[in-house]
C-alpha cells in the first residue's frame, strides 16, 4: 500500500514539531540557572500569556488539524481533532517535563501551550473545511491514486 503525500507531510511535520519543542533552546551551565528549582519552569495558570508565543503555538499546530483529518478521514471531526490535539500537546509538555527533571533542559512546561496548540489544531481543521467543503473532497485529497503495472488503480 503506497503512502500518501498527506501521510508523508504529517510525518515531516511531526518531526519538525519535535525538533522545535523537545531539545533545549540553549545549553547553559547549571550556574546559569542560579539554583532555581525545576518547578519554576511550569506554568499552571491558564491565560497568563505572551500573545506572540501563544499565536506562534496556534500557527504551529494548524497543520496538525488539517493533516490528521486528511490522513485519517475518521478524525475529520472537531471533537476528534480536539482530542488528538489535546493528547499530542499534553504528550509534548509531558516529555518536556520529564526532560526537565532528568537532563535539566529548562524548557517551560505551560498549560497555555496546550490551549494554544488545541486551538491551532481546530483552526487547521476549520481552514481545511473552508478549502474543501465536502467530506468526499477531503477524503479524496488525503489519498493518492497510484498505478500498478497494467494500468490498474491500487486500493
Amino acid at each position: 500500500m503506497p503512502r500518501t503525500v498527506s501521510a508523508r507531510l504529517l510525518l515531516l511535520y511531526a518531526a519538525a514539531v519535535l525538533i522545535l519543542t523537545v531539545p533545549p533552546i540553549a545549553h547553559h551551565r547549571a550556574s546559569y540557572w542560579g539554583g532555581e528549582p525545576w518547578w519554576t519552569e511550569i506554568e499552571f495558570v491558564p491565560f497568563t500569556i505572551d500573545v506572540s508565543s501563544f499565536m506562534l503555538n496556534v500557527i504551529m499546530f494548524m497543520p496538525f488539524g488539517a493533516l490528521v483529518a486528511l490522513v485519517w478521514p475518521r478524525a475529520d471531526s472537531y471533537w476528534r481533532i480536539l482530542g488528538y490535539g489535546l493528547a499530542t500537546s499534553a504528550g509534548i509538555e509531558t516529555v518536556q517535563l520529564i526532560l526537565n527533571l532528568t537532563v535539566h533542559t529548562r524548557r517551560t512546561v505551560d498549560v497555555n501551550d496546550i490551549i494554544s496548540n488545541v486551538l491551532g489544531a481546530l483552526a487547521g481543521l476549520a481552514l481545511l473545511r473552508l478549502a474543501l467543503p465536502r467530506r468526499e473532497q477531503r477524503i479524496t485529497a488525503g489519498r493518492r491514486e497510484s498505478r500498478r503495472r497494467g494500468g490498474h488503480a491500487s486500493r
